[in-house]
């Protein structure tokens, strides 16, 4: 076998081998692009569950209310701010929320929590009443209390224990709350994905029967604060099956793809 043959065997051989290499590159893309687009399809052939507040309170004020509620940047779970809560007020119960617009009987609130320290913290509600600085607000209460969570009821025994929770660490909270039945959910865990797995406090009391069939915001209470708490990441959702929301702080497909084409 002469010379020439031979270069042209290598020759032929080197471009078979690169164009096989072409041909899996381009395979590899194009499974990435179905994959994008029947995620797509899927998504968007899901019934869409409206949501109603989603914030990491990264365009918030560092100051929202005077000293009451703030913006943190030292303790912070997601992204570069969390809600800074802690009263020392005896005389003033203060309150921050928002209004949301649902005609749905049963919403799902979630967001990450973290106390300071042991003793009285904050609390939330769901409200059913625009009058949110009255005591019966028609929804659930729930507060970080000296030595656990707990929910308030109007009448005899009004406090009752949901769960112990842990201090100095960041834990996740899910409520479901249904206006039609005046009852609860609630779950608390080390992460979404755990909160979401678990069964915990099925059909707790609303402080008082809710007042309208639907929520009418989303409130944080402060009344001498004995221990600092903070919020992040907060989601509220119509529906009780958990949404499969976009985190913000996930990397891009952009980002994702260039790292595809380098490879």
């Amino acid at each position: 076998m002469n010379a020439v043959k031979i270069v042209n065997m290598i020759r032929d051989d080197t471009n078979r081998r690169i164009a096989s290499e072409k041909k899996q590159r381009i395979a590899s893309c194009l499974t990435v692009v179905v994959v994008v687009v029947l995620n797509m399809i899927c998504v968007q052939s899901t019934p869409a569950q409206k949501i109603l507040w989603e914030t990491g309170f990264e365009n918030y004020p560092l100051k929202i209310r005077k000293d009451t509620f703030n913006t943190a940047t030292d303790t912070v779970k997601t992204g570069k701010k969390s809600l800074a809560i802690f009263s020392e007020n005896q005389d003033e119960v203060c309150v921050f929320g928002k209004k949301l617009n649902t005609d749905k009987p049963v919403i799902s609130v979630e967001f990450w929590v973290y106390i300071e320290s042991g003793g009285q913290s904050f609390g939330v509600s769901v409200i059913s009443t625009e009058k949110w600085i009255e005591n019966q607000t028609g929804g659930p209460y729930i507060d970080w209390g000296a030595d656990s969570i707990r929910c308030h009821i109007n009448g005899e025994d009004s406090w009752r224990e949901i769960s112990q929770y842990v201090v100095n660490e960041w834990s996740y909270v899910r409520i479901v709350a249904d206006f039609e039945e005046s009852l609860f959910d609630f779950y608390v865990g080390e992460n979404r994905e755990e909160v979401l797995d678990i069964q915990q406090k099925k059909g707790l009391p609303f402080q008082e029967d809710a007042l309208a069939p639907y929520a009418k915001g989303f409130v944080f209470f402060a009344d001498a604060m004995k221990a600092r708490g903070y919020i992040d990441n907060l989601l509220i959702y119509e529906g009780e099956e958990p949404h499969a929301f976009v985190d913000r702080f996930a990397p891009k497909l952009s980002t994702l793809w260039g790292r595809l084409k380098q490879e």
